[in-house]
């Protein structure tokens, strides 16, 4: 079964609407992709500096410069002035979860298992899976955390990197509110919604359009045409050819003035071969008699019979000559 033009118009809309949705969904995961991977890209460049500063106390520990307590102690001060806005570093001792650095003075030196990440496992749990799975040393965790130091107890997206300092058996945990990549995301997210739909309103007039003037130029869908010609072709000129009110420039429109020229000459042939076998035999007649009698008389109906029989050719050869080949 042919598919209609106004189906296949749809078709094509509809195609191109989920081109766009496609294109423009696999366009705004990929930006937010990107913002989450610059935004663990600084993690991880402020978890090696965090690392650079750990190693340079460690050092002056290992050379005997410092004591233990005092190397760690001023690692401590030195992460803890490393604080920009929302932005910290917080230490704790793996062995048993004392909260060594953090931008909340009331909570450090004091157990603190850092609450339960988004899917409800422990905060520590979760760092050191996400850092013996990577293999780089680095670990990866999404949780809900208060921004530090607002009367709002409201839980924001996190993104937090974490290390371990094996030495003095620390993990250094860094991380940045994620909320601004969402509003960015969704603020592309609704231009992109805007820009399509402009785009589809375009495109669906246009296509629209496109099908009104091909139906107006064909006068119909183009199966039916084609099914028509087929058929005049075929030799059928009875078929009825349904046109649009006002219709008179279209195919269809030229088809059926040819039909009905088709019709009127085939009448005229068919009209004009009947009557050229009458007078044939009427010659016939004339012929015999002529030719049994030998009169002037018979000789007068054998002309006559042969003036009318060449008119009756002659009409016939023009009405057959109108079907150039």
């Amino acid at each position: 079964m042919a598919v209609r033009l106004k189906t296949r118009v749809w078709i094509i809309i509809i195609a191109s609407v989920l081109g766009l949705l496609v294109m423009g969904a696999f366009g705004l995961y990929s930006m937010r992709q990107g913002m989450l991977e610059e935004r663990k890209a600084q993690i991880s460049q402020l978890l090696d500096f965090a690392d650079a500063q750990l190693k340079y106390f460690h050092g002056l520990e290992k050379t005997g410069k410092l004591s233990r307590e005092e190397a760690q102690a001023q690692a401590r001060e030195a992460l803890s002035a490393q604080r920009r806005g929302n932005d910290y570093f917080v230490v704790r001792s793996i062995q048993d979860n004392v909260l060594l650095v953090h931008a909340t003075a009331a909570r450090v030196g004091k157990v603190d298992a850092g609450g339960k990440t988004l899917d409800g496992r422990p905060v520590m749990d979760a760092y050191k899976e996400a850092i013996a799975k990577s293999g780089t040393g680095k670990g990866f965790v999404t949780l809900g955390a208060v921004r530090p130091n607002t009367p709002d107890k409201k839980l924001y997206t996190k993104l937090s990197g974490a290390a371990t300092f094996q030495p003095w058996n620390w993990i250094v945990v860094i991380g940045f509110f994620v909320d601004d990549i969402e509003a960015r995301f969704w603020k592309q997210a609704s231009f992109f919604i805007v820009v399509a739909a402009a785009l589809l309103v375009v495109l669906t007039v246009l296509v629209l359009r496109m099908r009104g003037s091909i139906l107006n130029q064909l006068g119909g869908e183009p199966q039916e045409a084609a099914d028509s010609m087929r058929k005049i072709a075929n030799g059928d000129l009875g078929i009825e050819i349904k046109l649009a009110s006002n219709d008179n420039s279209s195919l269809i429109a030229f088809l059926k003035v040819m039909q009905m020229k088709l019709k009127n000459i085939t009448s005229t042939i068919q009209d004009n071969s009947a009557t050229l076998n009458e007078q044939v035999r009427s010659f016939d007649d004339a012929a015999k008699s002529y030719a049994e009698t030998k009169s002037e008389e018979q000789l007068s109906d054998l002309l006559r019979a042969v003036k009318k029989l060449s008119r009756t050719v002659e009409i016939l050869g023009k009405s057959v000559s109108r079907f150039k080949l």
